[in-house]
């Protein structure tokens, strides 16, 4: 089986493009989902176009030609893309780029599928734009197994998770109750070197070399905006298994930091005490970033992190005004934030945090009181972010009749994946509202570049 993971918008046609200023983070779960396949024996190989498109200066054409040098040296049965919304656009033209390869050849087309966020959430319509043979719902590694070991593809459609253009229910898979039995990611599947390369991904301020590591999948809350929790069961590996799995990486990759990619640490919070504490038992031999949220920051559990290694906090404090985070479902209060930002101050630990901007609802009161928390918690790193209903969430699902009247090509899903979809959703005129968010941007600029910013 051959995965490919399609590229993004923002490299194509650029020439030169630093990885130190522009750095991404390595495809974690294509890598693992392709490690699991190959120990139970599959023969895997991934296309990671966002790298060959990079390594091409941006070139469409050399980056398909370099995919169908490995489509002829793999032979491959099986070819899955792995996308999200924001890539659903080009998971497209990569398809048919190489249909068209095989059939200019006179080849035999492998089964062709789809998997990943987008065709979980959306599987009709990704294959309306996308004629897949089939595309998977919720996680792979089942229903893959089984797809794998068929002796006919007429029986795709009997694999729990796996949707066809017959199939009349979106039904997902069996998944791994215990993570533990997931082997160590093989990261000589990909330019592993690529992404291990220093960069300043954690920090403006200092190059590290940085891998991705996922401690849990899924999270515990259910935000009205965010798809996270949609389809996968909230679970964690344990403490041992993570710990061999940082000295795994960091021996593979040649790398002391990390970056946890869970959706809050927080949400595991006795097991990850327990990796905490023996990091400071090994003399704390990492680096490392996570998210965490705002309702589960203490003082004894973020002392427990800067002393195992934490270098910086992600929160998404994402408004100060507790009528729209209640309005979003975030389960969480203002004063939180102020809290978790005074002891991040505190203890000296860098953190960035997130907002959002554009929601439901919102009025010239509710983003002045965004601003003075902005201005109040001082973060680190500031993000702003223009709300848009992303495909999953709650938000969408109460609003799809107006989003998919917006929604009508695929670069417009490009735009809702990127939170780009140009709608309106605040209580103020459209100019009123460019000019909160002109004014957020310059705020996110002075942050980023650590300049004077006033209360």
């Amino acid at each position: 089986m051959l995965f490919i993971i399609p590229w993004s918008e923002y490299y194509i046609g650029r020439s030169e493009c630093d990885f130190a200023q522009n750095p991404e983070r390595a495809p974690e779960g294509v890598v693992r989902l392709a490690t699991y396949l190959k120990n139970n024996g599959a023969e895997i190989r991934i296309a990671d176009m966002q790298y060959l498109l990079r390594k091409n200066c941006g070139s469409i054409a050399a980056a398909v030609d370099a995919l169908w040098g490995i489509c002829l040296d793999f032979t491959p049965e099986v070819i899955g893309f792995s996308f999200l919304t924001a890539r659903f656009e080009f998971a497209s033209d990569i398809f048919f780029k190489i249909k068209a390869r095989y059939a200019e050849a006179a080849l035999t087309l492998p089964l062709l599928i789809g998997g990943g966020v987008h065709p979980t959430l959306l599987p009709s319509i990704t294959l309306r734009h996308i004629p897949f043979d089939a595309v998977i719902i919720g996680e792979g590694e089942r229903p893959l197994e089984h797809l794998l070991a068929l002796d006919s593809w007429d029986k795709l459609g009997k694999i729990p998770g796996v949707f066809t253009a017959n199939s009349t229910v979106a039904e997902h898979g069996e998944i791994l109750e215990d993570l533990d039995k997931v082997p160590m990611p093989e990261w000589d599947l990909i330019a592993k070197e690529y992404y291990s390369q220093p960069s300043y991904l954690l920090s403006g301020k200092r190059l590290d070399r940085v891998m991705p590591i996922s401690f849990s999948r899924s999270c515990a809350y259910r935000c009205n905006f965010c798809a996270h929790n949609c389809f996968l069961k909230a679970r964690c590996h344990s403490a041992e298994y993570f710990l061999e799995m940082m000295d795994d990486v960091a021996s593979q990759c040649n790398v002391d930091t990390f970056i946890i990619q869970d959706s809050s640490i927080g949400n595991f919070k006795k097991e990850w005490s327990k990796v905490c504490q023996e990091l400071i038992r090994r003399g704390s031999p990492y680096k490392w970033w996570a998210n965490l949220r705002a309702n589960q920051a203490d003082e004894e559990f973020l002392t427990l992190l800067r002393n195992a290694g934490c270098i910086k906090l992600f929160f998404g404090f994402e408004s100060g005004s507790q009528r729209i985070l209640d309005r979003m479902g975030k389960s969480i209060t203002v004063e939180q934030c102020e809290q978790a930002a005074d002891l991040c101050h505190k203890l000296d630990i860098d953190f960035y945090t997130s907002y959002i901007i554009n929601y439901f609802g919102e009025t010239d009161e509710d983003l002045e009181l965004t601003e003075k928390l902005i201005r109040r918690t001082r973060p680190t790193t500031l993000a702003i972010n223009r709300f848009s209903p992303i495909p999953g969430s709650k938000d969408y699902e109460l609003h799809k009749e107006e989003i998919d009247a917006a929604v009508t090509t695929l670069h417009d899903w490009t735009n809702l994946g990127m939170l780009n979809l140009p709608l309106h959703f605040g209580n103020m005129p459209s100019d009123r509202y460019a000019q909160w968010e002109r004014s957020f941007r310059e705020l996110k600029r002075k942050i980023n570049r650590h300049e004077g910013i006033d209360d």
